[in-house]
Protein backbone atom coordinates (compact mmCIF):
# COMPACT_ATOMS: atom_id res chain seq x y z
CA UNK A 1 0.00 0.00 0.00
CA UNK A 2 1.00 3.77 -0.96
CA UNK A 3 0.59 4.63 2.52
CA UNK A 4 2.85 2.23 4.69
CA UNK A 5 5.65 3.41 2.72
CA UNK A 6 5.24 6.93 2.93
CA UNK A 7 7.66 8.62 5.37
CA UNK A 8 9.51 5.64 5.34
CA UNK A 9 13.41 5.09 4.25
CA UNK A 10 14.15 3.70 0.89
CA UNK A 11 18.34 1.92 0.87
CA UNK A 12 18.85 4.12 4.06
CA UNK A 13 19.32 7.22 2.23
CA UNK A 14 16.16 8.21 0.76
CA UNK A 15 13.27 9.21 2.64
CA UNK A 16 9.76 9.40 0.82
CA UNK A 17 7.56 12.41 1.36
CA UNK A 18 4.31 12.41 -0.89
CA UNK A 19 2.78 10.49 -3.80
CA UNK A 20 3.16 12.30 -7.69
CA UNK A 21 1.51 9.71 -9.56
CA UNK A 22 0.74 5.99 -9.55
CA UNK A 23 2.06 3.92 -12.69
CA UNK A 24 1.72 0.33 -13.73
CA UNK A 25 5.97 0.70 -13.94
CA UNK A 26 6.41 1.90 -10.49
CA UNK A 27 4.79 4.67 -8.35
CA UNK A 28 6.43 8.36 -8.43
CA UNK A 29 7.38 10.14 -5.19
CA UNK A 30 8.76 13.28 -4.17
CA UNK A 31 11.84 12.67 -1.33
CA UNK A 32 14.28 13.83 0.26
CA UNK A 33 17.95 12.08 0.37
CA UNK A 34 18.48 12.14 4.03
CA UNK A 35 22.77 13.29 4.04
CA UNK A 36 22.26 15.96 1.49
CA UNK A 37 18.85 16.96 2.21
CA UNK A 38 18.41 17.75 -1.56
CA UNK A 39 15.47 16.79 -3.25
CA UNK A 40 15.07 14.30 -5.43
CA UNK A 41 12.06 11.49 -7.04
CA UNK A 42 12.01 8.66 -6.61
CA UNK A 43 9.77 5.60 -8.21
CA UNK A 44 9.16 2.45 -6.15
CA UNK A 45 7.93 -0.79 -7.79
CA UNK A 46 4.94 -1.90 -6.02
CA UNK A 47 5.22 -4.59 -3.45
CA UNK A 48 2.64 -6.73 -5.41
CA UNK A 49 4.75 -6.72 -8.50
CA UNK A 50 8.20 -6.67 -6.43
CA UNK A 51 6.93 -10.75 -5.05
CA UNK A 52 7.35 -11.36 -8.86
CA UNK A 53 11.35 -11.60 -10.12
CA UNK A 54 10.66 -11.05 -13.49
CA UNK A 55 9.30 -7.97 -12.59
CA UNK A 56 12.08 -6.71 -10.56
CA UNK A 57 14.04 -7.40 -13.38
CA UNK A 58 12.37 -5.73 -15.77
CA UNK A 59 12.16 -2.09 -13.61
CA UNK A 60 16.31 -2.51 -12.79
CA UNK A 61 16.98 -2.74 -16.61
CA UNK A 62 14.80 0.05 -17.52
CA UNK A 63 16.14 1.98 -14.70
CA UNK A 64 20.09 0.79 -15.80
CA UNK A 65 18.99 2.27 -19.55
CA UNK A 66 17.53 5.29 -18.64
CA UNK A 67 20.50 6.17 -16.41
CA UNK A 68 22.94 5.74 -19.19
CA UNK A 69 21.25 9.19 -21.02
CA UNK A 70 22.03 12.86 -19.51
CA UNK A 71 20.34 15.50 -21.08
CA UNK A 72 18.98 18.88 -19.44
CA UNK A 73 15.65 18.29 -21.01
CA UNK A 74 15.69 14.56 -19.70
CA UNK A 75 14.70 13.67 -15.99
CA UNK A 76 17.73 12.16 -15.39
CA UNK A 77 18.36 8.79 -13.28
CA UNK A 78 21.10 9.58 -10.16
CA UNK A 79 20.58 6.09 -8.70
CA UNK A 80 18.53 2.82 -8.83
CA UNK A 81 18.66 -0.89 -6.68
CA UNK A 82 17.27 -2.97 -4.42
CA UNK A 83 17.57 -2.32 -0.76
CA UNK A 84 17.81 -4.84 1.87
CA UNK A 85 14.33 -5.12 2.38
CA UNK A 86 13.77 -6.09 -1.03
CA UNK A 87 12.48 -2.51 -2.50
CA UNK A 88 13.45 -1.81 -6.35
CA UNK A 89 13.38 1.75 -6.56
CA UNK A 90 14.62 4.18 -8.91
CA UNK A 91 16.47 7.58 -7.98
CA UNK A 92 15.75 11.13 -10.59
CA UNK A 93 16.90 14.19 -9.88
CA UNK A 94 14.22 16.83 -8.23
CA UNK A 95 11.16 17.60 -10.45
CA UNK A 96 7.93 19.79 -9.63
CA UNK A 97 5.33 17.55 -10.13
CA UNK A 98 3.46 19.50 -12.65
CA UNK A 99 3.06 17.53 -15.67
CA UNK A 100 2.54 18.60 -19.47
CA UNK A 101 -0.63 16.92 -19.23
CA UNK A 102 -1.88 19.10 -16.81
CA UNK A 103 -1.92 22.11 -18.50
CA UNK A 104 -3.78 20.48 -21.12
CA UNK A 105 -6.52 19.50 -18.94
CA UNK A 106 -10.11 20.19 -19.93
CA UNK A 107 -8.98 21.06 -23.20
CA UNK A 108 -6.92 24.31 -22.91
CA UNK A 109 -4.41 24.95 -25.27
CA UNK A 110 -0.94 26.83 -24.88
CA UNK A 111 0.00 29.89 -27.32
CA UNK A 112 2.06 29.35 -30.18
CA UNK A 113 5.55 30.48 -29.06
CA UNK A 114 5.46 28.21 -25.51
CA UNK A 115 3.94 24.98 -27.33
CA UNK A 116 7.40 25.35 -30.11
CA UNK A 117 9.30 25.79 -26.93
CA UNK A 118 8.28 22.95 -25.10
CA UNK A 119 8.29 20.47 -28.30
CA UNK A 120 11.50 21.71 -29.00
CA UNK A 121 12.54 20.86 -25.66
CA UNK A 122 11.23 17.02 -25.77
CA UNK A 123 12.80 16.85 -29.37
CA UNK A 124 16.21 17.15 -28.14
CA UNK A 125 16.37 14.85 -25.04
CA UNK A 126 14.48 12.34 -27.15
CA UNK A 127 17.18 12.65 -29.55
CA UNK A 128 19.81 12.48 -27.30
CA UNK A 129 18.52 8.63 -26.26
CA UNK A 130 17.89 7.94 -29.75
CA UNK A 131 21.78 8.13 -30.10
CA UNK A 132 21.73 5.82 -27.36
CA UNK A 133 19.86 3.25 -29.28
CA UNK A 134 17.29 3.66 -26.52
CA UNK A 135 13.85 4.54 -27.90
CA UNK A 136 10.77 5.38 -25.20
CA UNK A 137 7.81 3.90 -27.16
CA UNK A 138 5.27 5.23 -24.82
CA UNK A 139 5.76 9.41 -25.34
CA UNK A 140 2.89 11.07 -23.93
CA UNK A 141 2.22 14.39 -21.55
CA UNK A 142 1.79 12.61 -18.94
CA UNK A 143 5.61 11.59 -19.07
CA UNK A 144 6.81 15.30 -19.60
CA UNK A 145 7.64 17.19 -16.30
CA UNK A 146 6.81 21.01 -17.04
CA UNK A 147 8.42 24.10 -14.55
CA UNK A 148 7.42 27.75 -16.46
CA UNK A 149 8.54 27.03 -19.36
CA UNK A 150 11.10 24.15 -18.86
CA UNK A 151 10.13 20.27 -20.09
CA UNK A 152 11.79 17.18 -19.09
CA UNK A 153 10.98 14.06 -19.90
CA UNK A 154 11.20 10.58 -18.23
CA UNK A 155 10.16 7.00 -18.81
CA UNK A 156 13.25 5.98 -20.71
CA UNK A 157 14.13 1.81 -20.68
CA UNK A 158 10.45 0.59 -21.61
CA UNK A 159 10.07 -2.30 -24.25
CA UNK A 160 10.17 -1.07 -27.87
CA UNK A 161 8.75 -4.28 -29.12
CA UNK A 162 5.75 -4.23 -26.68
CA UNK A 163 3.32 -1.57 -25.82
CA UNK A 164 4.17 -0.40 -22.51
CA UNK A 165 1.67 -1.25 -20.05
CA UNK A 166 -0.78 2.06 -18.95
CA UNK A 167 0.16 3.88 -22.32
CA UNK A 168 -1.83 6.14 -23.50
CA UNK A 169 -3.26 4.30 -27.51
CA UNK A 170 -3.89 8.36 -28.74
CA UNK A 171 -0.20 8.78 -28.74
CA UNK A 172 1.00 5.44 -29.64
CA UNK A 173 1.91 5.65 -33.83
CA UNK A 174 -0.43 3.26 -35.88
CA UNK A 175 3.10 0.39 -35.82
CA UNK A 176 2.75 0.26 -32.33
CA UNK A 177 -0.70 -0.46 -32.04
CA UNK A 178 -0.86 -3.56 -34.85
CA UNK A 179 -1.14 -7.40 -33.82
CA UNK A 180 2.68 -7.28 -33.69
CA UNK A 181 3.86 -3.52 -32.21
CA UNK A 182 6.98 -2.64 -33.09
CA UNK A 183 8.57 1.05 -32.29
CA UNK A 184 11.48 2.62 -33.61
CA UNK A 185 12.96 6.33 -33.95
CA UNK A 186 9.77 7.63 -36.05
CA UNK A 187 7.52 5.81 -33.12
CA UNK A 188 8.76 8.78 -31.14
CA UNK A 189 8.37 11.39 -33.85
CA UNK A 190 5.03 10.48 -34.13
CA UNK A 191 3.89 10.88 -30.20
CA UNK A 192 5.85 14.42 -30.13
CA UNK A 193 3.84 15.70 -33.07
CA UNK A 194 0.61 14.38 -32.04
CA UNK A 195 1.71 16.48 -28.67
CA UNK A 196 2.12 19.74 -30.19
CA UNK A 197 -1.16 19.41 -32.27
CA UNK A 198 -2.78 18.82 -28.75
CA UNK A 199 -0.50 21.79 -27.52
CA UNK A 200 -1.75 24.28 -30.49
CA UNK A 201 -5.38 22.69 -30.68
CA UNK A 202 -6.35 21.28 -26.88
CA UNK A 203 -7.24 18.31 -29.19
CA UNK A 204 -5.66 15.17 -30.09
CA UNK A 205 -6.50 14.58 -34.14
CA UNK A 206 -7.70 10.81 -33.00
CA UNK A 207 -9.13 9.97 -30.09
CA UNK A 208 -10.18 6.55 -28.56
CA UNK A 209 -10.05 4.33 -25.35
CA UNK A 210 -7.76 1.79 -26.85
CA UNK A 211 -5.24 1.03 -29.50
CA UNK A 212 -7.84 -0.66 -31.67
CA UNK A 213 -10.39 2.41 -31.72
CA UNK A 214 -7.24 4.98 -31.81
CA UNK A 215 -6.02 2.50 -34.82
CA UNK A 216 -9.38 2.25 -37.04
CA UNK A 217 -9.62 6.43 -36.77
CA UNK A 218 -6.49 6.64 -38.15
CA UNK A 219 -7.39 4.05 -41.72
CA UNK A 220 -10.36 6.12 -42.02
CA UNK A 221 -9.50 10.10 -41.54
CA UNK A 222 -7.34 12.01 -41.69
CA UNK A 223 -6.36 14.41 -39.17
CA UNK A 224 -8.30 17.50 -39.13
CA UNK A 225 -6.43 21.01 -40.11
CA UNK A 226 -4.87 23.02 -37.84
CA UNK A 227 -6.99 26.00 -39.37
CA UNK A 228 -9.80 24.23 -38.62
CA UNK A 229 -9.42 25.14 -34.66
CA UNK A 230 -6.87 28.33 -34.92
CA UNK A 231 -5.88 31.00 -37.43
CA UNK A 232 -3.42 32.62 -36.05
CA UNK A 233 -0.77 30.32 -36.74
CA UNK A 234 2.11 30.23 -38.98
CA UNK A 235 1.28 29.15 -41.90
CA UNK A 236 4.65 27.21 -41.88
CA UNK A 237 3.65 24.94 -38.75
CA UNK A 238 0.95 23.12 -40.44
CA UNK A 239 2.95 21.10 -42.80
CA UNK A 240 6.30 20.55 -40.69
CA UNK A 241 3.25 19.03 -37.64
CA UNK A 242 1.58 17.13 -40.77
CA UNK A 243 4.91 15.41 -41.62
CA UNK A 244 5.74 14.72 -38.46
CA UNK A 245 2.18 12.83 -37.70
CA UNK A 246 1.92 10.83 -41.33
CA UNK A 247 0.74 7.54 -40.63
CA UNK A 248 3.50 5.96 -43.05
CA UNK A 249 6.94 5.64 -41.43
CA UNK A 250 8.79 6.57 -44.25
CA UNK A 251 6.70 10.01 -44.62
CA UNK A 252 7.97 10.96 -41.39
CA UNK A 253 10.54 12.53 -40.57
CA UNK A 254 13.24 9.94 -40.24
CA UNK A 255 15.47 11.69 -36.93
CA UNK A 256 14.32 13.25 -33.95
CA UNK A 257 17.05 15.47 -34.37
CA UNK A 258 15.61 16.57 -37.74
CA UNK A 259 12.45 17.49 -36.31
CA UNK A 260 13.72 19.68 -33.76
CA UNK A 261 15.78 21.74 -36.14
CA UNK A 262 13.16 22.48 -37.98
CA UNK A 263 11.03 23.06 -34.65
CA UNK A 264 14.09 25.49 -33.46
CA UNK A 265 13.75 27.16 -36.87
CA UNK A 266 9.93 27.63 -36.26
CA UNK A 267 10.42 28.82 -32.60
CA UNK A 268 13.43 31.51 -34.18
CA UNK A 269 11.27 33.14 -36.52
CA UNK A 270 13.49 31.58 -39.50
CA UNK A 271 10.67 29.47 -40.75
CA UNK A 272 12.13 29.81 -44.79
CA UNK A 273 14.32 27.88 -43.96
CA UNK A 274 12.05 25.24 -42.32
CA UNK A 275 9.32 25.11 -45.08
CA UNK A 276 8.51 21.92 -45.79
CA UNK A 277 5.57 19.57 -47.44
CA UNK A 278 3.21 17.61 -45.57
CA UNK A 279 4.43 13.77 -46.41
CA UNK A 280 7.49 14.35 -47.74
CA UNK A 281 9.83 16.20 -44.44
CA UNK A 282 11.45 19.36 -44.29
CA UNK A 283 14.10 20.03 -46.59
CA UNK A 284 16.61 19.21 -44.20
CA UNK A 285 15.71 15.89 -44.26
CA UNK A 286 15.13 15.54 -48.15
CA UNK A 287 18.80 16.91 -48.51
CA UNK A 288 19.86 14.30 -45.58
CA UNK A 289 18.47 11.41 -47.40
CA UNK A 290 20.07 12.82 -50.57
CA UNK A 291 23.24 12.59 -48.76
CA UNK A 292 22.66 9.00 -47.31
CA UNK A 293 22.01 7.83 -51.33
CA UNK A 294 25.10 9.40 -52.40
CA UNK A 295 27.06 7.96 -49.99
CA UNK A 296 25.73 4.51 -50.26
CA UNK A 297 26.19 4.55 -54.41
CA UNK A 298 29.85 5.86 -53.56
CA UNK A 299 30.43 2.45 -51.19
CA UNK A 300 28.81 0.70 -53.74
CA UNK A 301 31.08 1.68 -56.58
CA UNK A 302 34.29 1.58 -54.47
CA UNK A 303 33.31 -2.04 -53.22
CA UNK A 304 32.95 -3.00 -57.23
CA UNK A 305 36.54 -1.80 -58.12
CA UNK A 306 37.92 -3.05 -55.07
CA UNK A 307 36.91 -6.72 -56.17
CA UNK A 308 36.88 -6.51 -59.95
CA UNK A 309 40.53 -4.38 -60.04
CA UNK A 310 42.50 -4.88 -57.23
CA UNK A 311 41.11 -8.71 -56.28
CA UNK A 312 41.47 -10.26 -59.44
CA UNK A 313 40.91 -14.49 -59.00
CA UNK A 314 43.67 -16.06 -59.97
CA UNK A 315 42.11 -19.91 -61.05
CA UNK A 316 45.12 -21.55 -60.31
CA UNK A 317 45.39 -20.24 -57.22
CA UNK A 318 41.63 -20.60 -55.96
CA UNK A 319 41.44 -24.44 -57.76
CA UNK A 320 43.03 -27.34 -56.02
CA UNK A 321 43.91 -29.83 -58.46
CA UNK A 322 43.53 -33.45 -57.44
CA UNK A 323 46.10 -35.50 -55.68
CA UNK A 324 45.48 -38.12 -58.08
CA UNK A 325 45.51 -36.77 -61.07
CA UNK A 326 47.81 -37.13 -63.72
CA UNK A 327 48.69 -33.93 -66.17
CA UNK A 328 47.18 -34.02 -69.48
CA UNK A 329 49.55 -34.74 -72.61
CA UNK A 330 49.32 -34.49 -75.88
CA UNK A 331 49.26 -37.50 -78.56
CA UNK A 332 52.10 -36.05 -80.56
CA UNK A 333 54.42 -33.95 -78.14
CA UNK A 334 56.94 -31.31 -80.36
CA UNK A 335 60.54 -32.37 -78.82
CA UNK A 336 62.42 -30.48 -81.77
CA UNK A 337 64.40 -33.17 -82.35
CA UNK A 338 63.83 -32.96 -86.11
CA UNK A 339 63.86 -29.50 -85.88
CA UNK A 340 67.72 -29.81 -84.02
CA UNK A 341 68.69 -32.52 -86.49
CA UNK A 342 67.96 -30.06 -89.56
CA UNK A 343 69.95 -27.54 -87.85
CA UNK A 344 73.12 -29.15 -87.48
CA UNK A 345 73.42 -30.63 -91.71
CA UNK A 346 76.12 -28.55 -93.33
CA UNK A 347 74.28 -25.83 -95.51
CA UNK A 348 74.11 -26.82 -99.06
CA UNK A 349 75.25 -24.72 -102.01
CA UNK A 350 73.40 -23.89 -105.26
CA UNK A 351 75.46 -25.93 -107.47
CA UNK A 352 75.48 -28.17 -104.77
CA UNK A 353 71.74 -28.57 -104.70
CA UNK A 354 71.79 -28.51 -108.68
CA UNK A 355 74.01 -31.73 -108.87
CA UNK A 356 72.29 -33.79 -106.63
CA UNK A 357 68.87 -33.40 -108.80
CA UNK A 358 70.65 -33.93 -111.79
CA UNK A 359 72.17 -36.88 -110.22
CA UNK A 360 68.44 -38.46 -109.55
CA UNK A 361 67.42 -38.22 -113.14
CA UNK A 362 70.66 -39.80 -114.24
CA UNK A 363 71.50 -43.37 -112.58
CA UNK A 364 74.67 -44.65 -113.41
CA UNK A 365 75.19 -47.85 -115.00
CA UNK A 366 74.27 -51.01 -113.23
CA UNK A 367 72.27 -49.57 -111.02
CA UNK A 368 67.80 -49.23 -110.88
CA UNK A 369 66.28 -46.15 -111.38
CA UNK A 370 65.27 -44.00 -108.53
CA UNK A 371 68.26 -45.32 -106.69
CA UNK A 372 65.80 -47.26 -104.34
CA UNK A 373 66.43 -50.16 -105.56
CA UNK A 374 62.93 -50.64 -107.49
CA UNK A 375 62.80 -51.29 -110.86
CA UNK A 376 59.79 -50.51 -112.87
CA UNK A 377 60.85 -52.56 -115.70
CA UNK A 378 60.85 -55.81 -114.41
CA UNK A 379 57.38 -56.79 -114.56
CA UNK A 380 54.94 -57.67 -117.58
CA UNK A 381 52.84 -54.79 -119.14
CA UNK A 382 53.99 -51.38 -119.08
CA UNK A 383 55.53 -49.34 -116.53
CA UNK A 384 54.39 -45.98 -114.79
CA UNK A 385 54.11 -43.09 -117.00
CA UNK A 386 57.29 -40.95 -116.29
CA UNK A 387 59.41 -44.08 -115.68
CA UNK A 388 62.94 -43.91 -116.85
CA UNK A 389 64.16 -45.96 -119.57
CA UNK A 390 67.15 -47.71 -118.85
CA UNK A 391 70.00 -46.16 -121.08
CA UNK A 392 68.08 -43.49 -122.24
CA UNK A 393 69.14 -39.77 -121.24
CA UNK A 394 67.82 -38.00 -118.60
CA UNK A 395 65.35 -35.35 -120.12
CA UNK A 396 62.53 -35.45 -117.45
CA UNK A 397 60.13 -35.98 -119.78
CA UNK A 398 57.59 -39.36 -120.27
CA UNK A 399 59.38 -41.94 -122.54
CA UNK A 400 57.24 -44.17 -124.90
CA UNK A 401 57.18 -47.59 -123.48
CA UNK A 402 59.01 -50.37 -124.97
CA UNK A 403 58.76 -54.33 -124.47
CA UNK A 404 62.28 -55.54 -123.38
CA UNK A 405 63.21 -58.19 -125.87
CA UNK A 406 64.47 -62.01 -125.40
CA UNK A 407 62.32 -65.07 -125.42
CA UNK A 408 59.15 -65.36 -123.31
CA UNK A 409 58.49 -68.62 -121.17
CA UNK A 410 54.77 -69.13 -120.20
CA UNK A 411 54.51 -71.48 -117.39
CA UNK A 412 51.18 -73.15 -116.38
CA UNK A 413 50.20 -72.64 -113.65
CA UNK A 414 48.22 -76.00 -112.88
CA UNK A 415 51.43 -77.57 -113.93
CA UNK A 416 55.17 -77.63 -112.58
CA UNK A 417 57.06 -75.04 -113.65
CA UNK A 418 60.24 -76.18 -115.55
CA UNK A 419 62.88 -74.11 -113.68
CA UNK A 420 61.90 -76.09 -110.37
CA UNK A 421 62.84 -79.81 -109.82
CA UNK A 422 60.22 -81.73 -109.98
CA UNK A 423 60.68 -84.36 -107.15
CA UNK A 424 59.09 -82.52 -104.45
CA UNK A 425 56.13 -80.22 -104.07
CA UNK A 426 58.38 -77.85 -101.68
CA UNK A 427 57.73 -74.06 -102.65
CA UNK A 428 61.28 -72.46 -101.85
CA UNK A 429 61.51 -68.66 -100.58
CA UNK A 430 62.71 -66.07 -102.79
CA UNK A 431 66.31 -65.65 -102.84
CA UNK A 432 68.29 -64.93 -101.16
CA UNK A 433 67.82 -68.11 -98.40
CA UNK A 434 70.34 -68.41 -95.73
CA UNK A 435 71.57 -71.84 -96.32
CA UNK A 436 73.08 -73.53 -93.41
CA UNK A 437 75.90 -75.86 -94.18
CA UNK A 438 77.64 -79.20 -92.21
CA UNK A 439 79.62 -76.93 -89.98
CA UNK A 440 76.63 -74.92 -88.71
CA UNK A 441 77.40 -72.04 -90.88
CA UNK A 442 75.21 -69.95 -92.42
CA UNK A 443 77.04 -67.45 -95.50
CA UNK A 444 74.30 -65.26 -97.45
CA UNK A 445 74.63 -64.89 -100.95
CA UNK A 446 72.76 -62.17 -103.42
CA UNK A 447 72.68 -62.84 -107.07
CA UNK A 448 74.37 -60.87 -109.62
CA UNK A 449 71.84 -58.39 -110.85
CA UNK A 450 71.66 -59.13 -114.94
CA UNK A 451 72.45 -55.80 -116.29
CA UNK A 452 72.14 -56.79 -119.66
CA UNK A 453 68.31 -57.72 -119.58
CA UNK A 454 67.65 -56.52 -116.26
CA UNK A 455 65.50 -59.73 -115.56
CA UNK A 456 65.51 -60.43 -112.28
CA UNK A 457 62.44 -60.09 -110.36
CA UNK A 458 62.16 -60.11 -106.79
CA UNK A 459 59.00 -61.84 -105.69
CA UNK A 460 56.81 -61.16 -102.54
CA UNK A 461 58.07 -63.27 -99.63
CA UNK A 462 55.91 -66.02 -98.96
CA UNK A 463 55.79 -67.68 -94.99
CA UNK A 464 57.90 -70.91 -95.07
CA UNK A 465 55.89 -74.44 -94.98
CA UNK A 466 58.29 -76.96 -94.05
CA UNK A 467 62.17 -75.71 -93.54
CA UNK A 468 64.13 -75.88 -96.89
CA UNK A 469 66.39 -78.94 -97.23
CA UNK A 470 69.61 -78.64 -96.97
CA UNK A 471 72.16 -78.71 -100.66
CA UNK A 472 74.73 -80.58 -100.70
CA UNK A 473 77.90 -79.28 -101.11
CA UNK A 474 79.92 -79.52 -104.27
CA UNK A 475 81.99 -76.99 -104.76
CA UNK A 476 82.24 -75.03 -101.08
CA UNK A 477 80.04 -72.38 -102.16
CA UNK A 478 76.06 -72.58 -101.15
CA UNK A 479 73.98 -73.14 -103.74
CA UNK A 480 70.87 -70.66 -104.57
CA UNK A 481 67.48 -72.17 -105.41
CA UNK A 482 65.79 -70.75 -108.40
CA UNK A 483 63.19 -68.23 -108.58
CA UNK A 484 59.61 -69.35 -110.27
CA UNK A 485 60.47 -67.56 -113.36
CA UNK A 486 62.97 -66.16 -115.00
CA UNK A 487 63.03 -63.54 -118.44
CA UNK A 488 65.87 -64.62 -119.93
CA UNK A 489 68.03 -62.23 -121.72
CA UNK A 490 70.68 -62.98 -124.03
CA UNK A 491 71.08 -66.61 -121.54
CA UNK A 492 68.14 -68.04 -120.61
CA UNK A 493 69.61 -70.13 -117.65
CA UNK A 494 69.61 -69.18 -113.76
CA UNK A 495 72.66 -67.23 -112.47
Amino acid sequence: MIEDIVGKLVADKYRIESLIREGSAGDLFAGKHEISDKPVTIMVLPQALAIDARWSKKFIDAARSASSISHPSILNVTDFGTDAKGVSYAVFEAASGKTLSGLLADGASIDEKRALSFAHQIATGVAAAHEKKIIHAALAPANVFVENDTAKVYGFGGDPLDIAKGADPRYLAPEQSNAYPVADERSDIYSLGIMLYEMLTGVVPYDGATAADVLKKQNAEPAPQLSTFRRDLHPDIEPILLSAIALDPERRYQTMSAFAEDLEMLSTGKVKAAAATAGTGSKHNVWQTAFIALAGITLLAAALIYFTSVRKTDPTAQLTADAGSLPVQPIGPATGAQEESLAKLPEMTEAEIMAASAGMMEQPPGTLPGGDGYNAWSGNGAPPIGAPIPGAPATGMPQPYTPPGGQTVVIDPNGGSQFMPQDSGVILVPVPVPVQTDTNTAPTTKPTPNTAANAVVKPTPKPMATPPPKTPKTTGKPQTQPADTKKSGTDGAPD
